[in-house]
């Protein structure tokens, strides 16, 4: 619920403050501009949140545990390009691979999210904001192992039609430039790997499969 004790004085000390300190010279009048015109809504509810936060701004990592499974994957190497097309066909030929940061060596896979506490989803745009900021990020070499040894995890079965999780650890692109990453998603009784846009946005029903490091 809101403070409504806020006085008006205290907001005009508190915009005068931010005025007086704020370091203008790293500023430019496009992007002052820009959250005047494009964004002032969103700018609001980001200002609250630095208020919330003690005047502090989020500049890291954006992960958050959700605490729901915690596996220990062997050492997978990271597939080729040749390797991939031979199961997915749409991938094109030539730089088909964007990025690939998902790691090789023996890692324990975490689930998390993005979202903030008081968050229900995320847009497109703000969901690929906030997953540059992460590290550790699994790959298609890990969906795939859980796809095969989905049977050996029960925690990871009684999450099935309950979540969806991401692997944005690799991006591969389409023939027609789309871009996407591996994830799994519920076929029936069973966790199956698919692939999600990567323009696309992020809910309170996603999770991201990372290392947590």
């Amino acid at each position: 619920m809101a403070n409504i004790t806020v006085s008006a004085e205290q907001r005009l000390e508190l915009a005068m403050s931010l005025l007086r300190n704020a370091d203008w010279s790293r500023l430019t009048p496009e992007s002052v501009q820009v959250v005047i015109d494009a964004a002032p809504k969103s700018a609001g509810r980001e200002f609250t949140y630095f208020v919330e936060n003690g005047g502090w701004v989020q500049v890291g990592d954006f992960f958050r545990e959700t605490g729901e499974l915690a596996i220990q994957i062997p050492a997978l190497p990271r597939l080729k390009l040749a390797e991939l097309r031979e199961k997915f066909l749409w991938i094109r030929e030539e730089e088909g691979i964007e990025r690939d940061v998902s790691p090789t060596e023996a890692v324990t896979l975490r689930l998390g999210t993005v979202l903030r506490a008081d968050e229900e989803s995320l847009d497109g745009k703000e969901y690929k904001r906030r997953r540059a900021s992460l590290t550790g990020l699994h790959g298609y070499q890990q969906a795939a192992w859980f796809v095969e040894h989905q049977d050996e995890f029960p925690e990871l079965m009684t999450l099935l039609g309950k979540i969806y999780i991401d692997f944005p650890g690799l991006v591969v692109v389409s023939a027609d430039g789309d871009r996407s990453f591996p994830c799994l998603r519920q076929s029936g009784e069973r966790w199956k790997l698919d692939w999600g846009w990567v323009g696309g946005g992020f809910n309170s029903f996603g999770r991201i499969a990372s290392s947590g490091k």
